[in-house]
């Protein structure tokens, strides 16, 4: 499998549209009275509401929605162009792999476990369809992370689709990864973050050989011997006899194994959608963690760490409903609002499985409990200068348990965007990188979520603007995935067709 081919300037989204209304056919005199067939009066109705249909379809088609094929990958894995589905050999984990204009894929490595599968078997897929809603934007401006298609002013032939991260009048620049506005570091809310993460590991799919790097590991920090054990289903935590009440925290840790290195280390800003070493190999920090668990009234805490530089965050929720949750980061402690304390309990003792996030993005910590905020977002501003990073062994997630009787049916880890300041092959000094660059009363600064590759407001040789005049719409839905599902007939070979679960809104 050849190497993804990327010139100075990757071709983008030239959208192309799906469908069209066909003219409406003639009705065909068959004879009957005066050289006519007389219609019978059921099918009537049914026969003048064609041409009602038709006018209504132009109608829609000219002022609310059309339908656009994404062709490449600059947005992927939000929105995906033309590509190849891999299933791993070793994990059964399927993600996808691009393909540029001329067929070429880079060589794919699983994201989840690591293997190369330059020989496993793949299935041809074209790009996402997306319904866009038209003229969206006459009646509001873009909001910031919000995805939006419009004409590129260097191709004003062409329609783009980005994601916008700066508007009219802001001072934009990209450091270390994320966005800053005015000299402050852009945030997300609990939504935004969930709209651009991408999936470093999830633990359902675990390769059954033994060359496979161990991704978790157990590790109590008091004395006490570990609770933790893993089997097929996921983790489980029990007593081993000593007691709780030394309020130690029981560990699992994650170690991430890098696809492009073949070993432990840190987590980076890997996209398998690219293929092999087509990436800056940036470290990423702004990471989160989604479990899925059961509890019991043994359960006292739960705990999460994210090593965000040589100090973690580590976060403690009390489950008694006496103490809310805290934080402590860079030698400080963090105390948050007193009813988060009502709403862990209340969560814990309720029946059924149960959903915990966590993430800590732009320097933001945000925890919802089944979907639902548990506390405001806190924020904690970053060092003025680049904070030293972790040492490449250290895990840069865990979740711990105080007390015992947890179970993890499993757990995934995420991490946000890394923006680059360069393009992938490209000596192209970039805007916004080392300085501000300021937008003007009308103008905005839009990326692409795949950054590595994605030729965006960074590199346009004339300007790096989008002028609002030129912003053509909202896309809102992808109503026929490019992602397929095998289908059987009679234990022959499958016929993939669009997997209806991909059906989804674009956030």
């Amino acid at each position: 499998m050849n190497q993804i081919e990327t010139p100075e300037r990757l071709p983008e989204v030239p959208f192309t549209v799906m469908v069209s209304a066909p003219e409406p056919e003639s009705l065909v005199p068959r004879g009957g009275e005066g050289g006519r067939e007389s219609i019978p009066s059921a099918s009537r109705p049914l026969i003048e509401s064609i041409p009602i249909l038709f006018i209504g379809m132009l109608l829609v088609r000219t002022f609310a929605a059309e339908a656009y094929i994404v062709p490449t990958g600059s947005m992927a894995p939000t929105l995906l162009g033309v590509h190849r589905d891999v299933s791993c050999t070793s994990c059964a984990f399927v993600f996808a792999l691009g393909v540029d204009e001329d067929g070429h894929a880079g060589r794919p490595l699983c994201p989840n476990c690591g293997a190369d599968l330059e020989q496993a078997p793949v299935v041809e897929r074209t790009g996402d369809r997306l319904l866009v809603q038209k003229n969206f934007f006459r009646w509001r401006p873009p909001k910031r992370w919000e995805v939006v298609v419009f004409l590129n002013p260097s191709e004003p032939d062409q329609a783009y689709v980005k994601r916008v991260v700066g508007l009219p009048g802001e001072a934009i620049e990209i450091r270390h990864g994320d966005i800053f506005v005015n000299d402050r570091i852009a945030r997300k809310n609990l939504e935004e973050q969930q709209a651009v993460r991408l999936l470093v590991h999830d633990s359902r799919y675990r390769p059954p050989g033994p060359d496979w790097f161990p991704r978790w590991r157990f590790r109590n920090e008091g004395r006490a011997p570990t609770g933790w054990s893993s089997d097929s289903l996921g983790f489980r935590h029990q007593s081993k006899g000593i007691a709780s009440s030394a309020q130690s925290v029981d560990w699992i840790e994650y170690k991430h194994v890098d696809p492009d290195r073949s070993n432990y280390g840190p987590i980076r800003d890997f996209i398998a959608y690219n293929g092999a070493r087509l990436g800056s190999g940036r470290r990423v920090q702004d990471l989160a963690l989604e479990a899925r668990l059961e509890l019991s009234p043994e359960t006292e805490a739960l705990s999460v760490r994210f090593q965000s530089g040589p100090d973690p965050l580590v976060l403690t929720i009390p489950l008694d409903g006496r103490q809310p949750p805290h934080v402590s980061f860079l030698g400080n402690e963090f105390r948050t609002e007193d009813r988060a304390a009502e709403v862990a309990s209340t969560w814990a003792l309720s029946r059924g499985p149960k959903s915990l996030e966590a993430s800590f993005f732009d320097h933001r910590l945000m925890v919802a409990l089944d979907g639902v905020p548990l506390f405001e977002p806190l924020d904690l501003e970053p060092p003025a200068s680049r904070p030293i990073s972790s040492r490449i062994d250290d895990p840069p997630v865990a979740l711990g348990v105080v007390g015992t009787g947890l179970s993890v049916k499993h757990l995934k880890i995420f991490r946000d965007v890394y923006y680059t300041d360069g393009l992938s092959q490209s000596p192209a000094r970039p805007f916004g990188v080392g300085e501000p660059y300021r937008l003007g009363s009308d103008e905005y600064f839009v990326l692409g979520d795949n950054s590595p590759v994605s030729n965006d407001s960074r590199f346009w040789a004339e300007s790096p603007v989008v002028p609002g005049s030129m912003l053509l719409g909202k896309p809102f839905l992808v109503h026929l995935p490019s992602q397929g599902v095998p289908v059987r007939v009679f234990g022959s070979e499958p016929y993939w067709v669009p997997d209806p679960r991909e059906i989804r809104y674009i956030r």
